[in-house]
């Protein structure tokens, strides 16, 4: 199955997303393709990232379904 986005700007949210926590990671955005970092370190470094937004995307989905319960009360 693609990976097909809901909404067409949802593709650059995700990805402003991705470089501001890995910015707050530490993790130099300037070296896009990790050209200096073995392969097992671009992974660790991008599971990191990756855990961090599921992790953020799960805390919005939370609160917009707290928000939708509570506005039904």
């Amino acid at each position: 199955m693609a990976n097909k986005y809901v909404n067409p700007n949802a593709k650059k949210a995700l990805q402003e997303m991705k470089l501001e926590i890995a910015n707050e990671l530490g993790v130099e955005a300037n070296n896009k393709y990790g050209s200096n970092n073995t392969s097992y370190s671009n992974g660790q470094l991008g599971g990191r990232v990756g855990g961090q937004m599921s992790k953020r995307l799960v805390e919005m989905g939370q609160q917009a379904l707290l928000n939708q319960y509570n506005s039904k009360k």
